[in-house]
């Protein structure tokens, strides 16, 4: 576990000339963003209405600005348009931010077991997706040795993915 008297914890490799944190959340810090990246990417749902459905508190008018939003930033992409209907895919900007995504169902499914699942009991990321679907997100997070902190734990089936 790492403290903060850890001495190797806040040596950088390079200096920023700004906090790379603070500018991912430029976008991704704006409200219902990772949540319209969860419909799409997660999800599966790629069409304005589908959105709407699985999302309450969503408003048309937000999910509209987002989605123009994400578009601009290239994390998404118009994958079909129809009269009636335009369906969006993730980039493979939207893609990697999917990690993201992932570390958060990780964090919440442990640690807000609670309100998350109905029996209350917290579950590691496998016990919520599939393994080989884990290790094609987080594919770039899993180390190629054991040393390390790890997002997942390697295991010889995702070594030849990492």
């Amino acid at each position: 576990m790492l403290s903060y008297d850890d001495s190797d914890f806040f040596v950088l490799k390079v200096k920023f000339s700004a906090c790379p944190v603070e500018a991912s959340l430029g976008i991704l810090g704006k409200k219902w963003t990772l949540i319209v990246l969860r419909n799409i990417g997660l999800y599966q749902k790629q069409r304005f209405n589908e959105m709407l459905k699985i999302t309450p508190g969503l408003t048309k008018r937000i999910l509209s600005m987002r989605l123009k939003e994400l578009e601009q930033e290239n994390f998404i992409r118009v994958a079909e348009k129809d009269k009636n209907f335009t369906k969006w895919e993730l980039t493979d900007k939207g893609f990697d931010s999917l990690a993201i995504l992932m570390v958060l169902v990780r964090f919440g499914s442990k640690y807000y077991a609670d309100t998350v699942f109905k029996d209350k009991k917290p579950r590691s990321l496998d016990e919520v997706f599939e393994e080989t679907y884990i290790q094609r997100i987080l594919a770039d997070f899993i180390p190629d040795n054991e040393k390390g902190h790890k997002l997942v734990q390697k295991t010889s089936a995702n070594k030849s993915l990492a």
